[in-house]
């Protein structure tokens, strides 16, 4: 179904930073209608809300009988991006109905926002960001990661993003990784940046956003800014 699923995505980036851009759609999911199966919810899911349900199972291996729809709700997005901000993406300023659906699996919930026909599926809690720019290459990277397993990237040299999931992009022990940090480790913004003055000097942020209440030491702290990076590269390979 992964395949089937992300075979048709259609990714738009804008690249604010390198040229000005005229917002247009942001990326879609084509979405099938449901197949055998059904959630633990119980009940009779509708074919938007059952497509949810598989994309979080797919992206993270999880049994749809392990996920539940907590919450759908219409609504109205400001913006075609259906309400979500990602790095460098600019979204048309337009009136968007849509629906909200909040699923838990495993005490952790995750919302998604969708179109009101379906048409396009938008993780909406944020897990990770990640940025790199300058420096001798001139380096202009950007790395979005959600909770649910969908990682979005762009280039400014590039006039199209790309995105995956957990699922194409991690082992199993690279994901039980990320989840223990996710839960160990609460919100921080880690900048490794080079000192200011410094010729070609590279910037480079990464904002996290985690479940817990603790903060790691300079040891892991090393070790999210390299997943990081390792993930991006993953992504373009």
């Amino acid at each position: 179904m992964k395949n089937l699923l992300f075979g048709y995505i259609m990714l738009t980036l804008f690249l604010a930073s390198c040229a000005p851009q005229t917002p247009t759609e942001p990326p879609s999911i084509i979405i099938e209608q449901p197949g055998n199966g059904e959630p633990s919810s119980g009940e009779t899911l509708s074919p938007v809300e059952y497509a949810v349900v598989e994309q979080l199972s797919e992206n993270l291996g999880l049994s749809i009988n392990d996920i539940t729809v907590r919450e759908s709700k219409s609504t109205e997005f400001s913006d075609a991006c259906l309400g979500v901000v990602m790095q460098d993406v600019l979204c048309a300023q337009v009136i968007t109905p849509g629906y909200i659906i909040l699923l838990e699996a495993g005490d952790i919930q995750y919302e998604y926002h969708t179109s009101e026909d379906g048409s396009r599926i938008q993780p909406a809690t944020l897990a990770l960001t990640w940025s790199r720019d300058g420096g001798i290459a001139g380096f202009c990277d950007r790395l979005t990661v959600f909770l649910s397993g969908e990682v979005y990237g762009n280039q400014c040299n590039m006039q199209d993003g790309r995105m995956e999931t957990f699922a194409s992009l991690l082992s199993g022990s690279e994901r039980s990784q990320f989840d223990m940090w996710m839960k160990q480790y609460g919100q921080m913004t880690l900048d490794a940046s080079d000192p200011k003055g410094v010729a070609d000097g590279m910037s480079l942020i990464l904002v996290f956003i985690g479940m817990g209440e603790s903060m790691p030491g300079k040891t892991v702290e090393q070790e999210m800014l390299s997943w990081a990076q390792d993930l991006f590269q993953r992504l373009y390979e």
